[in-house]
């Protein structure tokens, strides 16, 4: 498959540090569709910061509202083009589909999680883009007709849980099996940790819960018994640094730490009922005290050592300063 590649910050050269932005690498956009151009050109404007991420909000949504509304006088004009399925719907495909301009947008989107380190530049312009939307006017945008053909709208940017699934995919693509995110200092493990840092910063905007693929799972015990090294994401002491990391970046930091210690003193368990339930009291405490087994773990990576010990000390910050 063709890749779409963006090299930042001038020629293509391997970044030697943690802290310099990875390449933009953007699959989903493999012809010269205007559809697909579009998309890319957004990608590329956050990515570089060519135009503000408000400008750039502001031009996406433009964007979906006028292409739906575009299709919407189309159908309008030519209502013998539109098709139902045997059921009597109307076929997506023949729909003013506001609903698909936006997930064929955030399809590609999590490609942008994993650029930047916690706290770039460039990763914050991918946050107040997404503020910036859910900022607007709540207005409304055409996506569908109903069976006797009238006009369904679609509320734009005003209810939360947008591209949940796509981050988990996202994920997903950094995380299996064989990515190389087990291997000290490899891009993946670079790459997970700017990708969970970016999904704790989302989760806070409310744009969208993440916390179900939140790395704290990761460094879970693989039994009732902890603390312990053997834990569900991989095998072995001197291959679990990268996991740590990205598990780290929702406690080191000040407002992740403390969305985190709040939504788990709100449970004492979690419902083991529900897999996607991660937040409660008990998790707190075996996180904290699976830090600290890794921080002093001498076999695990002297990286990931110290931000473990970073977040044992930043969780117990967090808990003094809610108790004092």
């Amino acid at each position: 498959m063709w890749l779409c590649v963006v090299w930042l910050g001038g020629a293509a050269t391997r970044c030697s540090t943690q802290d310099e932005p990875k390449t933009l690498v953007l699959e989903l956009y493999e012809d010269d569709k205007p559809m697909n151009q579009f998309c890319k050109g957004v990608m590329q404007s956050l990515a570089n910061g060519s135009e503000t991420p408000s400008q750039v909000a502001t031009d996406f949504d433009a964007w979906v509202v006028n292409e739906s509304s575009r299709r919407l006088r189309k159908h309008l004009e030519q209502p013998d083009h539109i098709q139902k399925s045997e059921d009597g719907s109307v076929l997506r495909t023949r729909t003013p589909n506001a609903s698909g301009y936006v997930d064929h947008f955030f399809q590609a989107f999590p490609s942008l999680c994993s650029v930047f380190s916690p706290y770039h530049a460039g990763q914050t312009r991918v946050i107040q883009f997404l503020e910036a939307l859910m900022a607007m006017p709540e207005h409304q945008a055409p996506d569908s007709f109903s069976e006797d053909g009238e006009v369904r709208l679609m509320s734009l940017w005003s209810n939360t849980g947008y591209a949940t699934e796509y981050f988990r995919i996202g994920a997903d693509a950094i995380s299996h099996s064989g990515s190389g995110l087990e291997t000290p200092g490899s891009e993946q493990e670079v790459r997970w940790r700017n990708y969970q840092s970016t999904i704790a910063r989302i989760t806070l905007t409310g744009f969208s819960n993440c916390g179900f693929i939140s790395g704290l799972r990761d460094i879970l015990p693989h039994g009732k018994k902890y603390p312990s090294l053997n834990i569900s994401s991989s095998s072995g002491p001197q291959r679990i640094g990268g996991f740590i990391q990205g598990a780290a970046q929702w406690v080191i930091w000040p407002d992740e730490g403390r969305y985190v210690y709040q939504q788990c003193k709100k449970k004492e368990k979690v419902d083991k009922k529900n897999p996607r339930e991660i937040w409660s009291t008990e998790n707190w405490e075996i996180w904290k005290t699976q830090f600290q087994l890794f921080a002093d773990e001498g076999r695990i990576d002297s990286r990931a050592r110290e931000v473990a010990s970073l977040a044992v000390d930043k969780m117990k910050e967090i808990e003094e300063q809610t108790h004092s």
